[in-house]
């Protein structure tokens, strides 16, 4: 009698456990993946939900030796990502880039096999080496710095490739060309260009069609920097014609890239221009509009505040 009662128990234990876990993954945001071009491919976030959702875009690029990816999405994700890719191809990950150091872009690091290479740029790895760093995480309701989880065991997932302002990953139809055109989002970014798609992850030095975050702050972003180091992007970089954003849903074109630096230069210059005739940060704020050729382009009251407030301090 006790064997049968201990059995049932069990049993309605583990059924118990099998529906908490299935609503758990049931609320956990879903992954879209699309394709971009032959063996390049972009894992986004569902446009039918709304917020953070899966955290930043990630890129998938199939090589001859491996699969190559760029940011890691929130912490949790590790292994969703790892699904996506196993239904693209049966080639192990081995390699991760790093647009820069927050948590929603770097955040699942640690679920990838050890063996994989992490590549960013040096300012980014400082980052994620310091003992007193600040990601982000906290946006996330969470209370562990991403960066904390780079320490004990688990430095061994510390990045071990870094490079200054520009270098190149594998070759031919594969090769990859990482640049570092200055401060902007944070003082790390890192432009990523699949030469053989026409393509480059721009990271959140273009999150989506709208004035970015500036994380003065935590990693040395600068708003006034912002404004040069999308024009030496666009000057600088050729033979792109889709852009993988930050954080739209959706794949841009170059055309956007070119507007979009047009756009935040207009906000910089009206900034500068208000900040030379005396008016306060809030009259300047009051008095900006988006110009109309860039009517597309979001500018949120609270976001030209922090932007024209970074630029009025020389930040």
């Amino acid at each position: 009698m006790r064997r049968t009662l201990c059995l049932t128990t069990l049993t309605v234990a583990g059924v118990l456990l099998a529906v908490v876990a299935n609503e758990a993954r049931q609320d956990r945001f879903r992954i879209r993946t699309l394709e971009l071009a032959e063996n390049l491919y972009v894992l986004t976030s569902d446009p039918a939900e709304q917020g953070m959702r899966t955290g930043g875009n990630t890129a998938v690029l199939v090589t001859a030796s491996g699969v190559a990816l760029v940011d890691t999405k929130i912490r949790g994700y590790g292994e969703d990502i790892l699904a996506r890719v196993r239904e693209i191809t049966d080639k192990p990950v081995t390699t991760i880039i790093n647009t820069h150091t927050h948590w929603d872009h770097s955040g699942a690091n640690t679920e990838f096999p050890d063996t994989v290479d992490f590549v960013v740029h040096e300012n980014t790895a400082a980052h994620m080496a310091s003992s007193d760093c600040d990601d982000g995480a906290g946006f996330q309701g969470g209370s562990i710095k991403n960066c904390e989880a780079f320490t004990g065991d688990d430095s061994r997932y510390l990045p071990r490739i870094t490079f200054e302002n520009r270098t190149s990953l594998f070759s031919g139809p594969d090769q990859i060309d990482l640049y570092y055109f200055g401060r902007g989002h944070t003082d790390g970014d890192t432009w990523v260009v699949f030469r053989g798609a026409r393509a480059m992850h721009t990271g959140d030095m273009m999150a989506r069609k709208g004035l970015p975050f500036i994380d003065a702050d935590n990693t040395n972003g600068s708003a006034t920097a912002f404004a040069s180091t999308l024009r030496n992007a666009v000057d600088t970089i050729r033979n792109v014609d889709t852009i993988i954003p930050g954080h739209a849903d959706d794949p841009l074109a170059w055309d956007d890239l070119v507007d979009y630096a047009a756009f935040y230069n207009d906000l910089l210059t009206r900034a500068q221009e208000g900040a030379a005739a005396g008016r306060s940060v809030a009259e300047t704020v009051a008095g900006y509009s988006v110009p109309e050729e860039y009517s597309d382009f979001q500018a949120p009251a609270n976001r030209v505040e922090q932007i024209v407030g970074l630029i009025y301090e020389g930040r």
